[in-house]
């Protein structure tokens, strides 16, 4: 059975394979509980859902615009510890999505 070649450690300028100096975790940690993702047509059903009880992305609402939600967001993010039920969904427009995913993965960066 072929395996793969050893990976070259992704710290700028250390060029070994396989670095135990520079073992880097992964953001997805192993003890942390998973949390399973909706996916297919339930996922579709529950985006309808949100869509039919708010067409409007809750963001531009608040500055005063109204927007049409495009994307079925999860308030606290998954990797955060959010849950993947409609407790924790809003719809958002692509722009404040974007927004709102840049500022997630700044935080994320920190947490390291």
């Amino acid at each position: 059975m072929a395996m793969a070649p050893p990976r070259l450690c992704s710290v700028p300028k250390c060029g070994k394979r396989d670095c135990q100096k520079h073992n880097v975790l992964a953001w997805r940690t192993r003890d942390r509980p998973q949390v399973k993702r909706i996916r297919g047509r339930e996922l579709q059903r529950r985006r309808a859902r949100l869509f039919a009880r708010s067409p409007w992305c809750v963001t531009c609402l608040t500055v005063g615009r109204q927007t049409r939600a495009t994307i079925r967001d999860h308030t606290i993010p998954l990797a955060e510890g959010g849950l993947d039920d409609e407790s924790n969904e809003q719809g958002l427009c692509q722009n404040c999505s974007d927004t709102k995913t840049h500022n997630e993965s700044k935080r994320g960066v920190r947490r390291r």
